[in-house]
C-alpha cells in the first residue's frame, strides 16, 4: 500500500510539472487576430510559450506558425524517467 501511495504521488507531481512545461492554451486561442501566426505579444497569454518564444519561432520570422507551435509542443514534452527497481523488495 505504501508503494502505491508513493507511486500515485509521483505521477501527480509529474502531471503538475508537465502542465508548466507545455503550452496550456491552444494555438487558436493564442492567435488572437487569426492570421495563422502567434506573435511575441500574443504569446504572453501563455507563460511557457512566451519564455521559449525564440525556440518556438524556428525560422526566426517573428511569428510562430501552427506547424512550429506543434513541433515546439512535441519537443517540450517531458520525457519519462526510467523506472528503478525497488531495493526494499
Amino acid at each position: 500500500m505504501k508503494h502505491l501511495i508513493i507511486t500515485a504521488a509521483a505521477l501527480l507531481a509529474g502531471t503538475a510539472l508537465a502542465g508548466e512545461t507545455l503550452a496550456s492554451k491552444s494555438f487558436e486561442s493564442l492567435d488572437k487576430n487569426a492570421d495563422g501566426h502567434i506573435t511575441a505579444s500574443e504569446s504572453v497569454a501563455d507563460k511557457s510559450l512566451a519564455a521559449d518564444f525564440a525556440t518556438a519561432d524556428a525560422n526566426s520570422d517573428g511569428g510562430v506558425s501552427k506547424e512550429e507551435f506543434t513541433r515546439w509542443q512535441a519537443s517540450a514534452k517531458p520525457r519519462s524517467a526510467p523506472v528503478e527497481p525497488d531495493p526494499a523488495k
